[in-house]
């Protein structure tokens, strides 16, 4: 699929997946540090990977960062979807690592090298929960180290995408409360939330997608239907109540 080359002007960091961007007045913020979380399968790597190869098809740097994927398979599966990261890498467009959380405190740093070194303007980090981990008996350092993380992306103007896994499966209901990652922080720290569901409204597709909040943005706020079909994720027009 052709992308349109985006305006530089606008202040938003177009996503290009059909339908999405209408939900928030254009995209995300650029420089903006936003989670997309739900439940196992619900398709929020899909979404990352589709984000990935339309910022790299507007001539952005993208960087992948794993923390649990097996890297060969993943960018195999994109290739399901006719995302050839693998002749993208060879290109020098885009770089996928996977680091494992032990690695400690240099962990931040390392990748932070890797963003100025190599110009990176779009980064997914998949999962952030996995990371959070390092620091799950200490609530206060896992806090601390997640609000560092995202002031240093902000700062560095990179627009990143955090992904993370619940438990079951998000609630459409906004008042019902209950985390949105493990950990319980991110959904907080973060610019804008985005919640992704296996089921629930019915129509075309039973799967859809909430834009929960987005700061400076006027959004959609309820949940939109969507599909996965064999060029990637397509929003569908919001339903009406």
């Amino acid at each position: 699929m052709v992308v349109k080359k985006e305006a530089k002007s606008s202040g938003r960091f177009p996503t290009h997946i059909p339908g999405f961007d209408a939900l928030c007045a254009g995209g995300f913020v650029h420089g903006s540090v936003n989670l997309v979380t739900g439940g196992t399968g619900t398709g929020k790597t899909i979404f990352c990977l589709q984000f990935l190869n339309n910022a790299i098809a507007n001539g952005k740097k993208a960087l992948y960062v794993s923390f649990e994927e097996n890297l060969e398979a993943l960018v195999g599966d994109a290739m399901e979807f006719g995302w050839d990261f693998a002749k993208l890498q060879k290109e020098g467009k885009c770089w996928f690592i996977t680091f494992q959380p032990v690695t400690g405190p240099g962990l931040q740093a390392e990748f932070m090298h890797l963003i100025q070194e190599k110009g990176i303007e779009v980064l997914v980090i998949d999962s952030i929960s996995v990371l959070a981990m390092m620091y799950e008996y200490n609530y206060f350092k896992m806090r601390k180290e997640l609000y560092i993380l995202s002031d240093t992306l902000k700062k560095l103007g990179v627009t990143t995408l955090f992904t993370a896994e619940i438990e079951g499966e998000a609630s459409l209901d906004i008042g019902a409360g209950g985390k949105l990652s493990r950990d319980g922080i991110v959904e907080f720290i973060a610019d804008s939330v985005i919640t992704m569901h296996n089921a629930g409204i019915g129509g075309e597709s039973d799967r859809a997608i909430r834009v929960l909040k987005m700061r400076r943005t006027k959004h959609e706020k309820g949940p939109v239907p969507l599909k996965i079909t064999e060029k990637g994720m397509e929003v569908l027009k919001p339903t009406k109540f």
